[in-house]
C-alpha cells in the first residue's frame, strides 16, 4: 500500500476518531483499576491525550515514521509531571498506555483489516511498539522529575501521601505506616474525611485557589497530624474524630459546600473519598442546609440515587442508626406511619396515641438521627432509608 492509500485509510479512521477514542478509553477503564475513580475533568483529559496519540500515530504511519519526534516526547514528559502532581501512579499510567496501544491494534484490524496489507499492519504495530517504549521512558522521566521536587517539599509530600490514600495507591496498612514514618507524621486512624468546595469569594485566586483556602482552613482547625490536599478544585481534609467539631464550626462560618463523613480506617479512604466527593458534586442546593454541610447519611442516600458504591445495609445504618435497635423500634414504626399518613394527627390516630406523644417521638427521631422529619431534605433522607429498611 502506498502513501496515498495509507492516507485514505488514516482519513477514514480519523473520521471515526471519537469512536476509536471511546473504545480505547473503555479498554483502559476496564483493565486499569486506578482509572475507574477518575472524575469528569480527569476523564476528559484522558480522552484528549488518547485522541492526540491516535492522531499522531496515524500521521506518522502515513509518513512512514517509526519514532515519535522530540516535540511529542516533551509533551509526554509534561504529562508525566502532571501525573506526579495529581498523585496518579506512574505504573498505572504506563499500564494504561500499554492497554490503549493493544486496543488500538485490535481496532485497526477490526475497522480496516480488509484494506491494509500485512506490511502496513506490521509498520503501524512497529510504530506503536517503538512509541510505547518512548512513551514509557518519557512519562517516567517527567514523573520522576516532578516526584523528586514534590518529596523535597515536606508540605507537598504530606499532600502526596493523602492523595495516595485517596486514589488507593497505598492500600495496605503496612505501606501506609511505613510512608507515615518516613514523613514523620501520625495520621489519624480511624480518621474523618472532609471534602469541601470553597465559595467564590474564598477562592484566593492570587494565592493558589483551593490549595490556599485549604491551608487557611487547616490553620483554623489545627495542623497536628491533620492532612490536606486539593482535587478537582475541592479541598480534602483528613482529621481526627476529636477535631470534627472544630472542622464543622469552621466550615459553618464560611460560604462553603462540604461533606463530613463518619470516622473510618485509613485503608478505606479511597471509597470514602468517592462517596464524599460525589455527594458534594451531586447534592441539590437545599440538601446542604443552613451550615452548608452534608453528613454520612446524606452521602449514602445520594450514592444510592446516583448508582454509587453503597449497600442498603450501609445506608440504613448511616441514616437510621439507633432507630434500628429494639429499644427504639417504636420510633421507627412511628416515623413510617407519619410518612404514610402525611400528618401528625392522622398518624397519631392510626397508632392510637395522643398527638403530643407522636410529636415527642418525632423530636426523639431528630435528636437520635440528626434529621428533622419536618424539613424537606432531612425528611427525604429518612423516608428513603425507611423505604429500604423493611
Amino acid at each position: 500500500m502506498g502513501r496515498e492509500q495509507r492516507a485514505d485509510v488514516s482519513a477514514e479512521l480519523s473520521r471515526d476518531r471519537a469512536y476509536l477514542v471511546g473504545r480505547i478509553v473503555d479498554a483502559v477503564y476496564a483493565e486499569v483499576p486506578a482509572y475507574r475513580g477518575l472524575h469528569g475533568s480527569q476523564l476528559a483529559e484522558v480522552r484528549a491525550i488518547v485522541a492526540w496519540l491516535v492522531t499522531r500515530s496515524l500521521e506518522l504511519w502515513v509518513d512512514g515514521a517509526v519514532r515519535l519526534p522530540e516535540e511529542d516526547l516533551e509533551r509526554l514528559r509534561g504529562i508525566g509531571r502532571a501525573r506526579a502532581a495529581d498523585g496518579r501512579s506512574i505504573g498505572a499510567v504506563v499500564r494504561a498506555h500499554r492497554v490503549g496501544s493493544a486496543a488500538a491494534v485490535r481496532l485497526l484490524s477490526e475497522l480496516a483489516g480488509d484494506r491494509v496489507s500485512a506490511a502496513d499492519v506490521f509498520a503501524l504495530s512497529e510504530l506503536w511498539l517503538t512509541s510505547l517504549d518512548q512513551i514509557s521512558e518519557h512519562l517516567l522521566a517527567g514523573h520522576t522529575e516532578a516526584a523528586r521536587h514534590l518529596d523535597a517539599d515536606v508540605e507537598r509530600a504530606r499532600r502526596v501521601f493523602l492523595d495516595d490514600l485517596l486514589i488507593g495507591r497505598q492500600a495496605s496498612l503496612g505501606a501506609i505506616r511505613d510512608r507515615a514514618r518516613t514523613l514523620g507524621i501520625s495520621p489519624p486512624d480511624p480518621g474523618v474525611l472532609v471534602v469541601a468546595e470553597p465559595g467564590p469569594e474564598e477562592g484566593h485566586p492570587q494565592r493558589g485557589g483551593a490549595a490556599s483556602a485549604g491551608m487557611d482552613l487547616l490553620d483554623e482547625v489545627g495542623r497536628a497530624d491533620a492532612l490536606t490536599t486539593t482535587r478537582s478544585g475541592r479541598v480534602v481534609l483528613l482529621v481526627s474524630p476529636e477535631a470534627v467539631d472544630r472542622v464543622t464550626a469552621a466550615l459553618g462560618d464560611r460560604p462553603w459546600r462540604a461533606c463530613v463523613l463518619a470516622p473510618r480506617a485509613l485503608t478505606d479512604m479511597t471509597a470514602a473519598y468517592r462517596l464524599a466527593d460525589d455527594a458534594v458534586e451531586t447534592a441539590p442546593p437545599h440538601a446542604f442546609g443552613g451550615n452548608g454541610l452534608l453528613g454520612e447519611a446524606d452521602a449514602c442516600v445520594l450514592a444510592l440515587l446516583n448508582g454509587g458504591p453503597v449497600t442498603p445495609e450501609a445506608l440504613r445504618g448511616a441514616v437510621l442508626g439507633p432507630l434500628l435497635s429494639d429499644a427504639h423500634r417504636h420510633l421507627l414504626q412511628t416515623l413510617r406511619v407519619y410518612f404514610r399518613e402525611g400528618a401528625a394527627t392522622t398518624a397519631a390516630d392510626t397508632l392510637h396515641v395522643h398527638p403530643q406523644t407522636l410529636r415527642y417521638r418525632l423530636r426523639r427521631v431528630r435528636e437520635l438521627t440528626g434529621h428533622d422529619p419536618h424539613r424537606p431534605w432531612p425528611r427525604f433522607v429518612l423516608e428513603t432509608a425507611c423505604a429500604i429498611a423493611r
